[in-house]
């Protein structure tokens, strides 16, 4: 997002970091418990690996991310598990696809063996955790590991810097992150949770302009937080600000947890 700079009445780019947790997860005697989902925006001036790590500086365990080397120094300590997403994966020999007039080219071919896994995937889609990673380890595995044999075979005939070859690439570099939802049951073949919270802030961008200051681009990211929470949790963002607000000048700061979406939606489901 753009952000004005005042001293030199211009705006520059600044950043918006989406951190999203949702869906099941185990607690720590072994049982499945669902976890409210809701996404966190923080706003900073710069796209510096910096900021993630330290916004995830105390966090261990999977993180879903893209193949942006910021993220590099995350990794490093094993604290923190990267989790690919295939749905970029399939963006990239999808873009290949739609403009290659052979409707059964490699690209196509290469969509077809994500759609076997995605097939998958539709059919356990409400399965608890250990259903899911049964299921994972007994079709998706071996469905993996037929494609990737396929895509080594073939990378070595097409042209590195080629739109194809790009994808090939992409895919066999992040190989082992892209293989990884299949480890645990809680785990996503891709991100595209987050890629749905962040998509306001893209459109966004064409429908306004800018925050007039760093203090603007802060409230800016709480209230894409707070919305983005209610969306996922199917709450209508303009009831639950209308409501909140009201109730929040004589609310006890103890219970300021309530107020959230995704409590308050059950809240108000009791009061009625």
């Amino acid at each position: 997002m753009q952000l004005r700079d005042a001293s030199k009445d211009t705006t520059h780019t600044s950043r918006l970091w989406a951190y999203l947790g949702a869906g099941q997860r185990l607690n720590h005697k072994g049982q499945c418990v669902e976890h409210p989902p809701s996404v966190v925006f923080e706003f900073t001036r710069t796209r510096q690996g910096i900021h993630p790590q330290r916004f995830l500086k105390d966090y261990r365990g999977y993180l879903q991310i893209d193949a942006y080397s910021g993220y590099d120094a995350l990794l490093k300590s094993g604290d923190i598990v990267a989790v690919g997403c295939m749905a970029h994966t399939r963006r990239h020999f999808f873009e290949v696809a739609r403009k290659d007039p052979n409707p059964q080219g490699l690209a196509a071919q290469a969509l077809a063996w994500i759609a076997k896994l995605y097939e998958i995937e539709s059919h356990i889609k409400d399965h608890p955790p250990d259903k899911k990673l049964l299921t994972r380890q007994t079709q998706s595995r071996p469905v993996l590991e037929q494609f990737h044999g396929w895509l080594v075979g073939h990378a070595p005939g097409i042209p590195a810097r080629s739109k194809l070859g790009q994808a090939f690439g992409y895919a066999l570099r992040q190989w082992e992150t892209l293989a990884r939802y299949t480890e645990d049951g809680i785990l996503m073949p891709d991100n595209n949770l987050i890629e749905s919270a962040i998509r306001p802030v893209a459109v966004g961008r064409r429908s306004w302009l800018f925050p007039g200051a760093e203090r603007g681009g802060h409230v800016t990211a709480t209230m894409y937080s707070l919305i983005g929470t209610c969306r996922l949790n199917g709450v209508e963002p303009y009831a639950w600000l209308c409501d909140a607000l009201k109730r929040l000048h004589n609310h006890p700061v103890t219970k300021l947890a309530k107020l959230l979406p995704f409590n308050w939606k059950r809240q108000s489901i009791t009061q009625t």
